[in-house]
């Protein structure tokens, strides 16, 4: 039985083989093969109409979106309405406080009052006050108001900082500084006021005791121009005065001179390093009065000077010497601005 189906199989195979090549032998004459292009021809110009059709219906201009037919079928009909009366409750629009609430002023006020009744709090804290004890130096205050607002330049182990109204001291215990005025400050030391009065009198003032008096002040006082080296050396000093202000003290101690109780200026003397001094043109026991054309007759002037030379080109000190004005002027240079 296998063998006969393998044999029915072959003979299948032969048959169709035989029917193919007759097909083929078929097709390859000519008249038939003219037949074959003709109907290949006429399925090429089918499909090319077909492509030309789809491409002329994709360029043909579309009505725009949303426009209407010239005629409107069913058109929509509104039933008119009867008109209707709305009552509005004025009561309850104002109660929505739709523009704020009345009382919204109140917070304003409140927080100009407690300022008033901060200002209130300093008027006359100084008086009866007595003067601190503690290790603190007052080297400059500027009073901005009247209520006792302001700034101070106060000093603690030779370390300079600036302070406002209610600003902690580095002293130990809970010292604030309470009130600003013009030639001293009031600090709270655990509720006690107590008072930092500004150039207090040091040992140094009483070794000038011995010094010659100023003399009337000439009229056209002599200028001094330092050279080039004083002027980087006076440089590297401006830059210390705000990095580490206790470092100056080994160019020059400072004094504070009163004339009848009025401020006049301030002395100088030579510190370790009297060589440096006396380069940037100064001499022991000079008398400066004004820096930079700002006047060192009013202690409030201390901030504005303290300010004034982070960005001052040049130095101009007007000073009195043996009882004659003069002015030494030292340059900064360009990097005075960046300090």
């Amino acid at each position: 039985m296998p063998a006969q189906w393998l044999d029915n199989k072959s003979d299948v195979a032969e048959r169709a083989a035989a029917n193919l090549q007759q097909l083929a032998q078929t097709l390859a004459r000519p008249q038939h093969v003219k037949r074959l292009r003709r109907l290949l021809l006429l399925i090429l110009l089918v499909w090319a109409a077909a492509a030309l059709a789809q491409l002329i219906w994709a360029l043909w201009p579309s009505a725009p979106a949303g426009a209407l037919p010239e005629r409107v079928i069913n058109p929509v009909s509104a039933a008119p309405s009867a008109a209707v009366s709305v009552s509005v409750n004025r009561e309850a629009l104002v109660a929505r406080q739709l523009f704020g609430s009345p009382d919204a002023s109140v917070p304003v006020l409140a927080e100009a009052q407690a300022a008033n009744a901060a200002a209130s709090e300093r008027e006359g804290i100084e008086k009866g006050a007595r003067e601190t004890r503690l290790e603190l130096t007052l080297r400059g205050a500027v009073a901005s108001t009247d209520d006792g607002l302001g700034h101070a330049i106060i000093e603690y182990r030779n370390q300079q900082a600036v302070y406002a109204v209610d600003d902690e001291l580095p002293v130990a215990g809970n010292v604030k500084l309470a009130k600003v005025m013009p030639s001293q400050v009031v600090l709270d030391n655990n509720g006690t006021y107590e008072l930092l009065t500004l150039f207090e009198e040091s040992e140094f003032d009483r070794q000038l005791a011995d010094l010659p008096a100023a003399q009337p002040v000439a009229a056209e006082p002599r200028r001094v121009e330092a050279g080039a080296e004083a002027g980087e050396l006076a440089t590297g000093y401006r830059a210390q005065l705000y990095q580490n202000p206790e470092s100056l003290a080994s160019l020059v101690r400072i004094s504070a001179v009163r004339e009848g109780g009025q401020l006049q200026g301030y002395r100088i003397m030579p510190g370790q390093d009297a060589a440096q001094f006396s380069q940037l043109g100064f001499r022991p026991g000079d008398l400066v009065t004004a820096v930079n054309g700002i006047a060192l007759d009013n202690p409030a002037n201390t901030m504005q000077l303290y300010q004034a030379m982070r960005t001052a080109q040049e130095a101009v000190f007007e000073l009195q010497r043996d009882g004659q004005a003069l002015t030494v002027s030292v340059a900064l240079g360009a990097a005075g601005g960046e300090q």
